[in-house]
């Protein structure tokens, strides 16, 4: 098999550097013939880890046949920038520190760290990565290195559900919400960012945004770990003050999350009781200002609060419920997103049928 360009991807062929080098033009041909390249080749190119070839920039000039089937990459690549193949992960910092490890002789020219890769319909993979340096025959300054790539996606999102449920099971024993009223937040925010995928104007909406926000959607109220329990779960309307420490729960669940291995845990935890028309809390904030998980959080609660049973009212029906959040279009909630909430609104009673509290 071989890539758009006609170069060996899969290890069918033999690998022809003279060839390889003839071929170049980005400024690698030297390197793609050259000593360490040679080294290179005869150790990892059929190793089972993935690997990769780069010159002294952190070009990337050849992947080997693992990481070639990992990434979904021709063998051959035209000179993509490491940073650039992990973008937007590696912002400006983050590159400046790989550099500077990479180029620093005290460091040994090497850099160890873990790199996230995502893109519009990827979810997020994360791998451990080694950038080492490839000895040259004149023990000069390194002008090639390797890139070993292990996958650790599984194990980051064993870890990452395992604080996951930490932090959700401590919200709800402090809370009287149900677990099933949680797991229908997160499952009213997966249908309707679901909604706005590929649709024009909601760019934002990838797969990794509908990923993170159907769990860090239940953990918008976990700032309610700290609101004390005599206000929390008092019966009947609360007293101006005790109101002011209520809402102290959104700036307290952003502190708590402040590193959860997603930001937007935080923002919807902050920002899912601001409303559109800039009358919310903390902060006020209106219209796009809000955070578009946030925004899609905010329908998502008050339908669901609607649809419960509390000390303080009886449930609301299915239709009820809608024309609340109808009226509130504009005002409370984004009206291009109400549209779209109108417009898949059975989906939500069908997600309150099957996940009741009675069931």
């Amino acid at each position: 098999m071989t890539d758009g360009e006609g170069h060996a991807v899969n290890g069918d062929e033999p690998l022809e550097l003279e060839a390889l080098a003839e071929e170049a033009a980005d400024g690698g041909e030297a390197l793609i013939a050259s000593g360490e390249f040679a080294q290179w080749s005869t150790v990892r190119l059929d190793d089972p880890v993935p690997c990769l070839f780069l010159d002294a920039s952190l070009r990337i000039l050849f992947a080997n046949r693992s990481a070639a089937s990992l990434f979904g990459i021709p063998q051959r690549l035209p000179g993509l920038w490491f940073t650039q193949f992990s973008a937007p992960w590696f912002d400006e910092a983050r590159s400046g520190e790989l550099f500077r490890s990479v180029r620093s002789a005290e460091r040994g020219h090497r850099w160890i760290g873990s790199i996230e890769r995502t893109g519009t319909d990827q979810l997020l993979e994360v791998y451990k990565v080694w950038i080492l340096p490839l000895p040259r025959p004149d023990a000069g300054e390194p002008r090639a290195f390797q890139a070993i790539c292990l996958d650790i996606t599984p194990e980051y999102h064993s870890l990452v559900q395992g604080t996951f449920q930490s932090l959700l099971e401590a919200a709800l024993r402090k809370d009287n919400d149900t677990g099933n009223h949680v797991e229908r937040i997160n499952r009213y925010a997966r249908e309707l960012a679901g909604d706005l995928h590929g649709r024009d104007g909601w760019d934002e909406v990838n797969r990794q945004f509908i990923e993170s926000i159907s769990q860090a959607a239940s953990l918008h109220d976990v700032g309610k770990i700290g609101t004390p329990d005599d206000i929390l779960n008092k019966v009947g309307p609360l007293e101006p003050w005790e109101w002011e420490i209520m809402k102290e729960h959104t700036k307290n669940g952003a502190y708590i999350l402040r590193r959860y291995h997603t930001p937007m845990a935080g923002e919807i935890a902050l920002r899912h009781h601001e409303r559109w028309d800039g009358t919310g809390y903390p902060y006020g904030l209106d219209g796009t200002l809000i955070p578009l998980s946030a925004r899609i959080v905010s329908i998502a609660d008050v339908y669901d609060i609607l649809r419960m049973r509390r000390t303080y009212k009886e449930p609301f029906t299915h239709e009820s419920a809608v024309e609340t959040i109808a009226a509130e279009r504009g005002l409370q909630f984004d009206p291009q997103l109400v549209d779209r909430f109108l417009a898949i609104a059975p989906s939500f009673a069908r997600i309150f049928s099957e996940c009741s509290d009675s069931a």
